[in-house]
């Protein structure tokens, strides 16, 4: 996946090998074609991925379909975008902090419920915002003012639960109605009930209920968050027919798990500048940074290009929308919210013996973050790697036998494990061995 961003987006996608003027950022990541014959042995396919998407066959020339729904059309990360992810950055700071402060696994609970509606209100607009053919004045109003309302749902997390319940589910309803303004725009359903319209309901409701008491009101979120999360299970078919960027998506939500990765940087170091730099203070800080390496590694050395590939392959793009992009990185990023708050507490106090949800953190997260890539690939090719699978059950144990150890002993292991995960990927990929998969079926992008 290569992360690309011009100076302003073009009303017209731009096609492959054309030069639209502009200069190019190009990131240090590898170009899907470089990561092909691995594929990521947890995620990947196996199958080189680095051609661009061809036409759509049988597509008449000088078709009516706007340009921008063209499958071998490329759309670029704006910078307009990159800003508008500047609030998530925010977000994810707010709600890491709400975890690591929480006292038990209900307030981690709540803290990270609070997460739901900043992540359909992102991915709603990376979504929307792939292939929508506006003006670039349009497109850039359009994003600030989405931006807007999930800045003041930022501001309010702290307090979302006290005094500005209301200030956090009405600033998340404004998101949904300028969202479901840019899905009409786009034309994304074609039907009354869809998941925008049931968004506009659900996102009344959670304004509404920040009138209720503290103990009331977060029952209620939970359930409106239940049922954003479950209809695109249940509606999210009638998104069948969209066709999306192959490019663009991708690199949106890796994006994201940059943000995200940005978070464990943010908390381990400003647990540094606080502490004296030696001694096991020092070792904790350096090991922790290897463990966001670790993380960062793990999803963009090759799942990353193997989650593009896979868009591209797949019969029926919006499965993978909906399973490994909505669902997935979801996944991911709530793993990596825990594993911050974790390292964050470690790098703070890396003698003391953590207890309860506080000693579970680190190793829950890594967990999680690491399973979540045999859901991911389950769903794009239909088997999930061996690697990954013993290395997310490993870090289960260590989770388990976290409390009551100094909160270094588990940051060394589950460090340790990842960066043995990676080396022996990239080594079997590079000595050109077979994936060693556990198959299960077809999945949306075949084997």
């Amino acid at each position: 996946m290569v992360a690309v961003a011009t100076q302003d987006y073009q009303d017209t996608p731009i096609e492959p090998g054309e030069d639209d003027g502009s200069p190019d950022i190009e990131a240090d990541s590898d170009p899907v074609g470089h990561a092909g014959r691995g594929s990521d042995v947890s995620s990947g396919s196996g199958a080189s991925s680095g051609s661009s998407a061809s036409s759509e066959p049988g597509a008449p020339s000088g078709s009516p379909e706007p340009a921008a729904h063209s499958p071998h059309a490329v759309q670029r990360v704006t910078w307009a975008e990159l800003f508008f992810d500047l609030v998530f950055v925010f977000a994810v700071t707010q709600v890491a902090h709400a975890v690591s402060v929480g006292g038990g696994w209900p307030d981690v609970g709540r803290s990270l419920l609070l997460f739901v509606p900043f992540w359909w209100a992102w991915v709603g607009t990376t979504i929307q915002f792939n292939g929508l053919v506006v003006s670039a004045t349009q497109r850039h109003l359009l994003l600030l003012a989405i931006a807007g309302t999930t800045f003041v749902m930022s501001v309010a997390v702290p307090t979302a639960y006290g005094n500005r319940g209301v200030l956090f589910g009405g600033a998340y309803f404004g998101a949904r109605i300028l969202l479901s303004f840019a899905g009409r725009i786009r034309g994304a359903f074609r039907q009354r009930l869809n998941p925008l319209s049931v968004a506009l309901v659900t996102g009344v409701l959670w304004m509404l209920a920040g009138l209720l008491p503290a103990g009331s009101r977060q029952w209620v979120w939970l359930v409106l968050a239940a049922v954003e999360l479950s209809v695109p299970l249940i509606l999210g078919h009638r998104l069948d027919y969209m066709r999306f960027d192959a490019s663009h998506l991708p690199e949106r939500f890796g994006l994201f798990i940059i943000i995200a990765l940005g978070e464990t940087l943010v908390g381990i170091g400003q647990g540094g500048t606080h502490n004296a730099l030696d001694g096991e203070e020092a070792v904790t800080l350096f090991v922790a940074f290897l463990l966001s390496c670790g993380l960062w590694w793990t999803y963009f050395q090759y799942g990353a290009s193997a989650a593009e590939h896979a868009l591209r392959v797949a019969k029926v793009p919006a499965v993978l929308v909906r399973s490994s992009f909505s669902y997935g990185h979801l996944a991911f990023v709530a793993g990596i919210i825990l594993a911050a708050a974790g390292m964050a507490q470690a790098v703070a106090a890396p003698k003391a013996h953590l207890h309860g949800v506080h000693a579970l953190l680190l190793g829950s997260g890594v967990a999680l973050y690491i399973a979540t890539f045999c859901y991911t690939r389950i769903v794009m090719f239909g088997g999930a790697s061996y690697t990954r699978v013993t290395a997310s059950l490993l870090a289960i144990v260590i989770t388990v036998l976290s409390p009551g150890l100094p909160a270094l002993t588990p940051l060394v292991l589950l460090t340790v494990l990842v960066i043995a995960l990676n080396c022996f990927e990239l080594y079997w990929v590079n000595t050109g061995r077979p994936l060693l998969l556990i198959n299960i079926g077809q999945g949306a992008a075949g084997r």
